[in-house]
């Protein structure tokens, strides 16, 4: 796939006439910056509580965005609003949502975390609002977070990939393509916040965030070494790419279904003796069509790996009552129940929150913008072109070999993404941390939160594995004091302890 194309203004400065009086060349500099700064101005539009949305003149893509007021309680600045990405036409739309909320301290150095859903098909929302953000959803609307991420960063919350939260237009099926997609709304964001392209900048996901942010990591690298090289899209900003934060990831599809029975049925009884054997049965024929995928990464095999493989092992009645993303917790899905996923009332919390006129009027949502906490479409999508089943997981060694710094951090009540999967293929990873990491200890943490620290490298480390006893499948809503310690730790690369 080509790389996206973003198109940034070339900045021209005033007419020198050669050959002309030293008094006529400054007469006419000077009339030429007057018209420069008579269109300039002209060019602007200012509205109420909006930032400045240009006409006409650069930059040259659709952006509007406004900063977001009076939405979460005693919060720092915020905007929000839709860029425009490669392709987008009046008729044809293609865009992105994001709200970007500043850092209390020291906005203009801080460092960057974009934060992103999972799903397929979750919005980008979700993660902020359930324990990153100023604000978090409740039952009520938002409340104040008293753990926030952005007392010390500048967090970027984007609906990705296009058709989640509130992104609109057309869509795309592959996590790679939608990595072209967050490499575009990132140079354009920078051309908005030019004082934030010098930054340091990290990426944070999980879920299926396990397979999005090694792919949006990999373009930006990518692009970033064409760029060193001279062969870069011409006019784009270098990322400063430092480190990733992952939880509770699906990253490696043959790690993750070759341990989750063991996980599922012999760590833990979250199925029934008999659905364990009949899953054990089928277990062979789900690996072998992995394998054949990887071998022959065709599209019909990848589907077909993910029907013998995802969907016969996640059969919701297989479950009795355990909820998967945490096994401390029991329900039986209400049929009556109006929130769109059952036995997770969040997902309802933020229908209602973002449904509310005055949050979308503080946010500048266009009222033909219904938003979607979980697309079930893009979903579907993703699955129906065989994303899932890739070694998403082999994109970390490159990375990893660069420089780029890699932290896991894993609640241990997870059924849905288990850690012995993801334990499994990073110690299988081949990279210059891998004989470390398999030999150095896992080291207690040193407070009442229940977790070990497992570092290899000066700091935070390089790569980094923290596993959370009292935590399921969204570490950042069930230990968030502890969620925060570990980012702010792992961001200013400090040793644990």
């Amino acid at each position: 796939m080509s790389p996206t194309k973003v198109f940034i203004p070339v900045k021209e400065g005033p007419l020198l006439v050669p050959n002309a009086p030293r008094q006529r060349q400054h007469s006419i500099g000077l009339i030429s910056i007057i018209i420069l700064v008579a269109l300039a101005i002209a060019s602007l539009t200012i509205l109420p509580g909006h930032f400045r949305i240009h006409r006409q003149a650069s930059p040259s893509f659709y952006h509007h965005v406004r900063k977001a007021v009076k939405i979460c309680p005693n919060a720092s600045v915020s905007h929000a609003g839709h860029i425009g990405l490669q392709g987008d036409t009046e008729d044809v739309p293609k865009r992105s949502f994001f709200w970007y909320f500043e850092a209390e301290e020291n906005p203009a150095d801080a460092p960057i975390i974009l934060t992103i859903g999972g799903g397929p098909g979750t919005s980008g929302m979700m993660n902020p609002l359930q324990g990153q953000s100023p604000c978090i959803a409740t039952a009520q609307g938002l409340a104040a977070n008293p753990h926030r991420w952005t007392e010390k960063h500048n967090l970027i919350a984007l609906d990705h990939p296009i058709g989640v939260g509130f992104s609109y237009g057309s869509h795309v099926n592959s996590s790679r393509a939608a990595a072209y997609d967050v490499y575009d709304f990132l140079q354009k964001f920078f051309v908005l916040f030019p004082h934030l392209a010098r930054n340091k900048f990290v990426i944070s996901g999980g879920s299926y965030g396990g397979v999005y942010v090694p792919n949006i990591a990999t373009v930006v690298h990518e692009q970033n070494l064409f760029l060193n090289s001279g062969r870069g899209q011409p006019g784009a900003i270098p990322i400063k790419l430092d480190a990733l934060i992952i939880s509770n990831p699906f990253s490696s599809p043959i790690s993750h279904f070759r341990w989750l029975l063991q996980y599922r049925c012999i760590d833990h009884q979250v199925f029934s003796s008999t659905d364990c054997a009949r899953l054990y049965s089928d277990l062979p024929t789900c690996l072998d069509s992995i394998d054949l995928a990887f071998e022959l990464p065709t599209v019909p095999n990848r589907v077909r790996a993910t029907e013998l493989c995802y969907h016969r092992m996640n059969s919701a009645d297989t479950y009795n009552g355990t909820v998967a993303e945490d096994i401390r917790r029991r329900c039986i899905a209400d049929p009556d129940d109006p929130s769109p996923v059952p036995c997770h009332p969040q997902f309802g919390w933020f229908q209602a929150i973002f449904s509310d006129p005055q949050v979308r009027r503080a946010l500048g949502i266009p009222p033909h913008l219904n938003f979607t906490a979980l697309n079930m479409d893009v979903n579907a999508e993703f699955l129906g072109a065989g994303d899932l089943i890739q070694p998403h997981h082999l994109l970390y060694p490159p990375l990893l070999a660069s420089g780029i710094r890699l932290l896991h951090y894993i609640g241990k009540q997870d059924a849905n993404c288990p850690w012995p999967g993801i334990f499994s293929f990073l110690k299988l990873l081949e990279t210059p941390f891998q004989q470390d990491f398999l030999t150095t200890p896992d080291v207690l943490w040193p407070t009442a939160d229940v977790a070990t620290v497992r570092a290899v490298g000066p700091g935070a480390g390089n790569f980094t594995l923290i596993l959370v006893a009292e935590a399921g499948h969204f570490t950042v809503a069930d230990q968030p004091a502890l969620a925060k310690s570990i980012v702010e730790n792992w961001v200013a690369n400090r040793p644990w302890f």
